[in-house]
């Protein structure tokens, strides 16, 4: 089972390894740092990639991506407790190369690493096994 993170959870994270806070944010949903503003509203796009593609797509079919404090799954985030239901590790990745992106610097490695980190898990659910001896005329 993936490791989750709660939205101000994952929104600390992402600001720590952008290096645009030091420490722990007090609140991510009414900040009024605009920095934390913007990777707060950034977590839906986020989720709307990720949705995209295996192994989500299939896994959370109903496109709730959070959930609420007690469990309840929920189409978007609305509050700091919320669990974003998808791999943190993967949110924390989409949230800093969206955000590196959208104020217009470079992103390239981040989104490197988002991408590296979605094709991992997507090949754990799939594992897919190939056969390199198969005979190529009988591969339709």
């Amino acid at each position: 089972m993936p490791r989750r993170i709660t939205v101000k959870d994952l929104v600390t994270q992402a600001s720590q390894e952008i290096g645009i806070t030091q420490g722990a944010i007090s609140k991510a949903f009414g900040s009024k740092d605009q920095d934390i503003v913007q990777l707060t509203a950034l977590i839906s796009s986020v989720a709307d990639e990720i949705l995209l593609e295996e192994p989500y797509r299939i896994t959370i079919g109903d496109d709730a991506w959070a959930a609420d404090a007690s469990g309840n799954p929920k189409l978007f985030a609305s509050s700091d407790s919320d669990t974003i239901l998808f791999d943190a590790r993967l949110a924390i990745n989409g949230l800093k190369y969206q955000f590196l992106q959208a104020k217009g610097l470079e992103f390239g490695e981040q989104l490197r690493a988002f991408t590296t980190r979605m094709n991992k898990l997507a090949g754990r659910v799939n594992a897919r096994v190939l056969d390199l001896n198969e005979d190529e005329s009988r591969v339709i």
